[in-house]
């Protein structure tokens, strides 16, 4: 009796198995693709709220050295750009220490390039001072601008949120009043309405129509994290907050909340 009995042959995959596999691996990558998607949705937001969260401290750490003054509004000052370019918020986060790619939601990197919207981002692209004019915080020269994904609360600046008061502890309500939030231009001074007379609502909420001109609202009306976006308050909380709800936030000092009515999409 021969003790190496030749091997079998191995059977090869009939064309039917083959199928029956590459249908059950259509089936896996069906479920899990929505699982992937969410894990990367919350993982984008939680890295958006700890950018927020490093703009609060800086917020913050200036405030104890500048005695409690609040920022200063300072746009463009083109006869001499370094004073924009170092002042308002953009300027006073990067001498803290923060800049770049903490501006940067990783739900919005890239600008849209877009000339006609001057720069401006939506909900899936970050905003961009290329096209601003030189001198201002947004762009310094030719060669140098900032990105970002977040905007700045306006009427927290000095003169803005208590009449002529410029000493940040005139500020209401720190815990509700938004100091940074997913936007698709460096910052925003919403109009207020009322509940009997709102402010107009964007045609949709992806921020795609939004630019120079638009109403100062819509620039934070974007679903960027769900139908939401994130919050940095006054007191360096950071927060989700419904796109319904942003207007039930406390502006500024004499702000009039009420829920909004906005599109389903």
């Amino acid at each position: 009796m021969d003790a190496n009995p030749p091997a079998r042959g191995r059977r090869a995959f009939t064309l039917t198995e083959l199928m029956v596999v590459v249908g059950l691996i259509s089936v896996l990558i069906s479920l899990l693709f929505p699982v992937m998607t969410k894990v990367r949705v919350a993982a984008n937001s939680a890295k958006c709220a700890s950018n927020l969260r490093q703009m609060g401290l800086a917020l913050t750490m200036y405030l104890g050295q500048s005695n409690g003054h609040a920022p200063e509004y300072i746009w463009n000052t083109p006869s001499n750009p370094n004073v924009a370019w170092q002042g308002y918020w953009l300027g006073i986060l990067e001498e803290q220490g923060v800049s770049g790619a903490s501006l940067i939601c990783p739900s919005a990197t890239e600008p849209t390039g877009i000339f006609v919207q001057r720069g401006y981002g939506n909900a899936t692209h970050c905003w961009t001072g290329q096209f601003a004019s030189f001198g201002s915080v947004v762009r310094f020269s030719d060669v140098l601008w900032r990105e970002g994904s977040y905007g700045y609360n306006r009427y927290l600046t000095a003169g803005s949120f208590g009449g002529s008061a410029t000493a940040i502890a005139a500020v209401r309500d720190f815990s509700h009043t938004p100091a940074f939030l997913d936007c698709v231009w460096a910052d925003a001074a919403p109009l207020n309405g009322s509940a009997e007379a709102p402010e107009t609502s964007p045609p949709d909420l992806t921020g795609g129509q939004v630019g120079p001109g638009s109403p100062e609202h819509w620039k934070f009306l974007i679903s960027r994290h769900g139908r939401g976006v994130n919050v940095c308050m006054a007191d360096g909380s950071v927060t989700w907050v419904p796109l319904e709800e942003t207007y039930t936030l406390s502006w500024k000092n004499d702000w009039v909340k009420y829920p909004l009515s906005l599109p389903g999409n």
